[in-house]
């Protein structure tokens, strides 16, 4: 039984008596439920967010830009289908066994300073974005409505 805000009534079976508890700030009783959804809620604020079916990390516009940008830099050797040739595959397992879990970010700093390997970072820095995002739609992550860049490149790559 309550008696007002921070006061109830409590049976304490050691005594067998009835007192009035008094607390100070209102309880919260938080259950199974309850704390999945609060981790679902707070998760993404401490590690990287994921990439949900919502929307990926770069826009649809980017990721057609970059179909043609990876046609000109990256299909020699990963092939236009991005199955790999002389260079390994960007899609499947071979892409998600060296990076799903991890953020865009690397992904994008790898392209950024590793490719093309004849020449790595040659790459002009408004291609990478693009090339990026075209490889993340291929390996099925949905455009969303922010565009990718060095700023919005936290999310991470779907296991």
């Amino acid at each position: 039984m309550h008696y007002g805000r921070g006061r109830e009534q409590v049976w304490d079976q050691r005594s067998g008596r009835c007192f009035v508890n008094k607390f100070s700030a209102p309880q919260i009783r938080l259950t199974t439920t309850g704390c999945v959804a609060m981790v679902s809620f707070l998760g993404p604020l401490f590690v990287g967010q994921p990439i949900h079916a919502a929307g990926g990390p770069f826009t649809a516009q980017q990721a057609e830009d970059g179909h043609t940008k990876y046609n000109s830099h990256c299909a020699q050797c990963h092939r236009p289908n991005l199955q790999g040739g002389t260079g390994p595959a960007l899609t499947g397992d071979a892409f998600k066994g060296k990076w799903a879990g991890k953020p865009v970010a690397d992904l994008r700093t790898y392209n950024q300073t590793k490719m093309p390997p004849n020449a790595p970072g040659t790459l002009p820095d408004d291609q990478i974005d693009p090339i990026t995002a075209y490889i993340l739609s291929k390996n099925g992550v949905p455009p969303g409505d922010t565009p990718l860049g060095e700023d919005t490149a936290s999310a991470q790559i779907p296991k």
